[in-house]
């Protein structure tokens, strides 16, 4: 099951570098890019956490420990998962988007 953990993981990862990127093409192109930053902000956050949360499940009781960096590293995505907008923000972004 750890590696289905770790696919699952990488998979979310590469889809957030797509939806960064696409955001940052559409601004180098001076093209409307908000609600792309909107889904690139939240997907991406959404899946720090929740990568970080199954790298603490992952390695047991040693991920709540200072000795692995997981615990910490949990704690800075969660920081920006609220920090920027929270994604509850980001989805009223990118629904105010969708309705104009």
């Amino acid at each position: 099951m750890i590696m289905a953990k770790l696919a699952d993981m990488k998979t979310n990862i590469e889809a957030a570098r797509l939806l960064v990127w696409k955001s940052a093409w559409l601004a180098d192109n001076e093209l409307p890019n908000t609600e792309a930053a909107a889904h690139a902000k939240r997907f991406s956050a959404d899946m720090a956490t929740q990568a970080t949360i199954e790298a603490v499940q992952i390695f047991g009781g040693y991920g709540y420990t200072e000795e692995y960096p997981v615990a910490r590293l949990m704690r800075a995505a969660k920081v920006i998962q609220i920090y920027e907008g929270t994604s509850e923000i980001q989805r009223l972004v990118i629904g105010r988007e969708i309705t104009r």
